[in-house]
């Protein structure tokens, strides 16, 4: 789960952190909504996104998956 950290008001995402944790979801705070909507295939900001079906980039996202675990451990 991406989550945007400029997202205002803060409350439209706030929710999200704990309910990943709860259901054991990986989520990383990406500083800006505008690159969370870029890397969706948006033109415009997104509060959050998830990775449903990774496809053949399943591998990388574990990878990155297991990384952010680390950071937070």
């Amino acid at each position: 789960m991406l989550i945007g950290a400029d997202v205002e008001p803060e409350e439209i995402v706030m929710h999200l952190p704990p309910l990943c944790e709860e259901k054991k979801i990986p989520f990383i705070f990406i500083n800006k909504q505008n690159d969370i909507g870029t890397a969706s295939g948006l033109d415009v900001g997104s509060a959050a996104a998830a990775i449903v079906k990774p496809g053949k980039s399943k591998e990388m996202i574990d990878e990155i998956a297991k990384q952010v675990a680390d950071l937070r451990a």
